[in-house]
């Protein structure tokens, strides 16, 4: 009786968020309405999004994920795993006082999501509508339409017993969490390449390649002329129960031959050693990751560490930028309490230098910089950190909801900032040095004015089936030096609401 109560009361306090896992063997789209509960599901670690748990695409539902939430919110492994082709179209509306998307306070949209399977194949391609898009200043298509459109996702996959090879424009994040990579993210607007994965009882292996377009804008594209190009390749090993430990390397590098560098394009390469000695030229960024369960599968510690332009020391001539680095920690303690219903609890911390993404000015010339369109290919901002506990609990259906709080500090830097130009130290070494120019990270991590928030947050999940998708969000806010602006502390809340409907009905099968 005590532990219904208490059941009870946790339920309508909604202290917690879902994710809704799919037992789809197909690439999951991560931009649609069922991503909070796909997101919260791999918090409460009920499915697997890949072998090492390293790559949120594929999902798969662990065995004691049985009746997690309504198993109509994602299409059950049977039926997509048969030859068929799905249509779905979903429309959404959201108001706020401050939607922190662009800054509007409301947004309407909408998606198209179609998939066919036949055998071996499939292939998806996602259409979002959103109003929001022209407001972006990184958008780089037509402002003047009254809204904008993107294709997200557009792949032809072919899948075989041990691996897959998928062509074209994916979305994706690489490394331990469902909602961002310090490395490799869902962050920037979605581009074309190739990835391909193996995997075995031991590890997993993935490389992927893209080839930047040279039309747009941002900072990434004001090049002297240089084809900008992008690879990456991650080695992950599994250790049974225990989890799971890897490394992944990217590298963003420039070629005014608009010939790719085919050093960086080998996929068994060891790119660390290629660029650090000096063979290829590029922004080369270094992670480890893990997932481990050291003590019993109910406790997870998750985390990733990035090196940018990992070195032994910054004294090489020509080269004497020191390391920069960032590093994102989760540790979560899952259906701790006597409850039916799954629950967790979570600390996550997080830390970005300043300098993490950025290139000099003349590599950023060189189409070096670490962004796509001026976004980050990894995290969204550098140059801060923050702390951030919740509670998450989900209903056995149709709810669910998230209680926590946060702090978080934001220096002046941002993945777009330029670094001081060092031509006036050359010249006149006794009157400027490197360090008075920015040229290193500044003692003072974060840097500048730094804006600090105190948040205490109530995030609300609800849907109904295949046709309803409600979700809240009330951030309580204390913040001083808004804006990196010094200011006295202020509450500054924000409130979201957002309601989506769709139709997931739609499933043909086709001829085996």
């Amino acid at each position: 009786m005590r532990s219904r109560c208490l059941e009870e009361v946790l339920s309508t306090v909604c202290v917690a968020v879902v994710l809704l896992a799919s037992s789809c063997p197909a690439a999951a789209q991560l931009d649609n309405w069922r991503f909070p509960y796909y997101n919260l599901a791999g918090r409460l670690g009920l499915y697997s999004p890949s072998p090492s748990g390293m790559f949120w695409d594929d999902l798969g539902f662990l065995p004691d994920s049985a009746g997690f939430l309504d198993k109509t919110i994602w299409p059950d492994s049977a039926r997509n795993a048969e030859n068929h082709w799905i249509l779905e179209p979903a429309a959404f509306g959201s108001i706020g006082n401050t939607n922190a998307y662009f800054g509007k306070n409301s947004a309407l949209g909408a998606t198209l999501l179609n998939d066919i399977r036949y055998k071996g194949f499939l292939t998806r391609q996602v259409v979002d509508v959103d109003s929001r898009f022209i407001n972006d200043p990184q958008y780089p298509w037509l402002h003047d339409r009254g809204t904008g459109a993107r294709v997200s996702e557009a792949y032809l996959q072919y899948g075989f017993t041990y691996g897959f090879l998928r062509v074209g424009r994916l979305y994706r994040n690489w490394g331990p969490f469902a909602d961002r990579s310090l490395i490799l993210s869902a962050n920037p607007y979605s581009y074309d390449g190739v990835e391909f994965g193996l995997h075995s009882s031991w590890f997993e292996f993935r490389h992927f390649f893209a080839a930047f377009p040279t039309n747009g804008i941002g900072i990434d594209l004001d090049t002297t002329g240089a084809s900008r190009y992008f690879t990456a390749h991650s080695l992950n090993f599994l250790l049974g129960r225990f989890g799971s430990v890897g490394v992944t390397e990217s590298v963003v590098f420039g070629r005014k031959s608009g010939i790719p560098d085919l050093q960086y394009v080998n996929p068994v390469s060891v790119y660390f050693v290629t660029n650090t000695n000096g063979e290829g030229v590029g922004n080369l960024m270094e992670a480890f990751q893990w997932d481990l369960h050291p003590f019993t599968d109910k406790i997870s510690l998750k985390g990733q560490i990035l090196i940018d332009d990992i070195q032994i020391d910054n004294n090489g001539p020509g080269d004497q930028k020191p390391n920069h680095w960032g590093t994102d920690l989760g540790a979560f303690w899952n259906n701790f309490l006597p409850l039916s219903l799954p629950h967790g609890l979570s600390v996550e911390y997080r830390f970005l230098s300043r300098w993490v993404y950025t290139a000099s000015d003349d590599n950023t010339a060189n189409g070096e910089r670490y962004t796509y369109l001026g976004r980050s290919l990894g995290f969204p901002t550098d140059d801060g950190d923050s702390l951030n506990m919740s509670f998450t609990i989900a209903g056995k259906n149709y709810w669910g909801s998230q209680l926590g709080l946060s702090y978080k500090r934001q220096g002046q830097g941002t993945v777009q900032s330029l670094w001081h130009d060092d031509s006036l130290s050359k010249a006149d070494p006794s009157k400027y040095s490197r360090d008075a120019l920015g040229y290193r990270t500044e003692p003072s991590i974060p840097s500048g004015t730094v804006e600090s928030t105190f948040d205490v947050f109530v995030n609300l999940f609800g849907y109904y089936s295949n046709y309803v998708d409600f979700q809240a969000t009330l951030h309580n806010r204390w913040v001083t030096n808004k804006g990196n602006i010094i200011s006295p502390f202020v509450y500054d809340p924000q409130i979201s609401v957002t309601l989506s409907l769709h139709y997931c009905d739609f499933f043909m099968k086709l001829p085996k």
